[in-house]
């Protein structure tokens, strides 16, 4: 007992570290300082890259959605990689392609070999001076192609990659309500982590690229599988900026159903794991400032957590239960005794662990502090369903992530891989 309070703490320390020095971040946050460079806007270029696969549910309007952007549409090329469909991806582009001549859209089509491949297929029939990737199941908003070339033009010069800010798109199902307060959490954390060169991920949905550069860094891994991780990655070692432009929404199709939410996760996770791994070379190295010092380090330290989080699940959770369960077997299932001792309470001032409630307690305020930051950050307001949906999320959902990350390490020594 004495050897679990010891981890406990310890994972509680660390936690608090790194609590304290984001709430740093935050509170030293300042406007970005407008550059003196700034060039004739929206005169640049832009290719948009969508790599599709079995989308015929989602192209049409992730196409139109691109059509509407608020950006001069003579400088816009749109690349469309059709990654071996079975569906009628095709045809529904063909439709767009032909309802829209006076824009410039191409449809190249290809076995299917992954989406790092259609990436790269379309980055080499990019021209634009920048690219922006977009899931063929998500949608931008129509300024925010704007405000991303806005941010090129008034940041540093050294960006190569700038992220947008990632909702989900219409949730109406349990699992996507969930997704919608997590991926609200995520822009918030991500803004702060922007502010020190600590991203590590372009999201999928419309990050944007400046072309000559990752051409330069080889394009996408073909073999990867979160090809957006990897690149981030790559792009922090040659010690190249990435941030994140906070006004540039972007809208996603968050997983439906368990089944699909668990697929996604694990693959996430999984390449995870592998960058990690590939670029373990970073971790705790100085040469990468606070992006090998301190996110290297949160990345590895996610798996730790995980796999402590699933064991104490199951010492003090699944444990108990089978004990009396057990006990239940002992005396031929009688319920009463243990009806009683439910529903009798015993409370002892003197046997409460005051440490513990402690850190619990602590660990909450900062949590629930943070989720109103984040909601305020996005500017959206916390209505009654978003707390009804806030329990799950903080006392189920994180422990299912954690489940998952725990499989991936098992499935590894299966070699299981999924391309998209």
């Amino acid at each position: 007992m004495e050897f679990i309070n010891i981890i406990l703490l310890v994972i509680y320390f660390i936690s608090l570290y790194f609590t304290i020095f984001w709430i740093i971040v935050f509170i030293e946050d300042k406007p970005p300082s407008i550059s003196n460079n700034k060039k004739n806007l929206y005169s640049s270029s832009i290719s948009i890259i969508i790599p599709a696969y079995n989308e015929q549910e989602s192209i049409e309007k992730t196409l139109l959605s691109v059509l509407l952007l608020d950006y001069p549409k003579e400088n816009l090329q749109i690349i469309v990689v059709d990654d071996g469909s079975t569906d009628n991806t095709e045809q529904k582009v063909k439709e767009v392609i032909s309802a829209n001549s006076s824009y410039d859209i191409s449809l190249f089509q290809q076995k299917n070999k992954g989406k790092g491949a259609a990436l790269n297929a379309g980055l080499s029939k990019a021209t634009g001076e920048y690219f922006a990737c977009l899931d063929a199941d998500s949608f931008v908003h129509k300024d925010t192609l704007r405000k991303m070339v806005d941010f090129y033009a008034t940041a540093e010069q050294d960006i190569v990659i700038v992220t947008p800010t990632l909702k989900v798109a219409s949730p109406k199902r349990f699992w996507q309500k969930i997704q919608a307060i997590e991926y609200i959490i995520s822009i918030f954390i991500a803004k702060l982590m922007s502010k020190v060169d600590c991203l590590y991920v372009a999201p999928g949905p419309f990050s944007l690229y400046k072309t000559a550069i990752i051409k330069k860094l080889g394009g996408f891994d073909e073999n990867n599988l979160t090809e957006d991780q990897e690149i981030a990655y790559r792009v922090q070692k040659n010690n190249l900026k990435i941030k994140q432009c906070p006004a540039a929404d972007v809208y996603t199709t968050a997983p439906k159903t368990f089944s699909e939410l668990y697929a996604q996760r694990n693959r996430w996770f999984k390449g995870g794991l592998f960058n990690a791994l590939k670029y373990k070379n970073m971790l705790l190295n100085k040469s990468y400032g606070d992006f090998g010092i301190l996110q290297m380090s949160v990345n590895v330290m996610l798996f730790i957590f995980s796999i402590t989080t699933v064991s104490f699940f199951f010492y003090y959770t699944i444990t108990p239960l089978l004990r009396s369960f057990y006990n239940l077997y002992l005396v031929g299932f009688d319920i009463k005794p243990f009806l009683r001792d439910i529903f009798m309470i015993n409370l002892d001032l003197l046997s409460l662990d005051i440490t513990t409630m402690f850190i619990i307690n602590i660990a909450l305020l900062i949590t629930i502090f943070l989720i109103y930051l984040s909601y305020k950050n996005a500017e959206q307001q916390i209505t009654f369903f978003d707390l009804l949906y806030l329990i799950p999320y903080l006392f189920i959902y994180y422990i299912i992530l954690s489940f998952i990350a725990v499989v991936i390490v098992i499935e590894l020594f299966f070699g299981k891989k999924q391309k998209w």
